[in-house]
């Protein structure tokens, strides 16, 4: 699937188009996959077209998977992410910040002396929070928010930032739902069995949201472009429907499936959402 191809939808948050090329990258060090020393790579940021935005909102911006750390500052990649992304705006190359409202679709968490893990993140998503309009997300599977059931409420109760798991939420006229984690054993952090997971998607899609936000995304078999199938099933009886997630990295950034519904993988890199003008600026 070229990246221009066209997926045109009416709802307020349809991509019609995601540029091939990145209008910017950004550099990180992570663990290498075979757990044998020091990986650089680059995360790109991808402009996307969106048919139209509720008035006074201008971009949306998601991302995930940001499982890197600055090779300056040594600080998880998402703060300097959100940096980058803030110096953007001020050279006019995407909308302004208090225009923009951001979607963190899960793992924020890297350490440099192993691969995986488990840690906190709320720092991550306060950077984000304190740059941009609104931030909206769920959290992966290598995410925690604090220590303690309060320091988790207290997070969720900071304003500006709205953490969905199995919630529906409203936002500048949007509504957007969310699912943390994925389908694992329930004694995990972060994980639900197939069958609640499933449910839980049921339930938020007669909610008729125009986002769902998941960190475990759907397979899209005929593409090669891996993830759970359970998830596309359950999809299938969305309409008018942009499910942003991560997790699985694809070599393409998009899918479609039937009635309407895109499929938008953010696994490491970043994709600014706005509209034709605001581009143009």
């Amino acid at each position: 699937m070229s990246h221009d191809s066209l997926y045109h939808i009416r709802t307020t948050t349809a991509i019609t188009s995601i540029s091939e090329r990145p209008i910017h990258q950004i550099p990180f060090i992570t663990h290498s996959p075979d757990r044998v020393g020091i990986v650089h790579r680059v995360l790109p940021i991808l402009l996307a077209k969106v048919d139209s935005l509720p008035e006074g909102l201008e971009a949306i911006i998601a991302t995930s998977d940001l499982q890197g750390i600055d090779p300056v500052n040594h600080r998880l990649l998402g703060h300097l992410v959100s940096e980058e992304l803030e110096h953007l705006a001020e050279l006019g190359k995407i909308p302004s910040p208090q225009k923009t409202g951001v979607i963190l679709a899960g793992d924020f968490y890297a350490q440099i002396d192993k691969r995986g893990g488990v840690g906190d993140v709320r720092e991550v998503w306060q950077a984000f929070s304190r740059r941009f309009r609104w931030v909206v997300g769920v959290g992966g599977n290598h995410d925690s928010f604090g220590k303690t059931p309060q320091e988790m409420q207290a997070f969720q109760n900071e304003q500006g930032i709205h953490y969905l798991d199995g919630e529906l939420t409203c936002l500048d006229g949007i509504r957007i739902a969310g699912i943390s984690g994925i389908i694992g054993k329930k004694t995990r952090p972060l994980r639900r069995s197939e069958e609640d997971f499933r449910e839980l998607i049921q339930e938020l899609l007669k909610e008729s949201p125009d986002i769902l936000i998941l960190h475990e995304g759907p397979n899209d078999e005929p593409a090669r472009l891996i993830g759970n199938e359970s998830i596309r099933a359950e999809l299938k009886q969305g309409r008018n429907l942009l499910v942003v997630c991560g997790h699985s990295h694809w070599r393409v950034p998009m899918t479609a499936m039937p009635q309407g519904v895109q499929v938008l993988n953010v696994d490491t890199r970043v994709v600014v959402m706005a509209k034709m003008k605001s581009l143009l600026r």
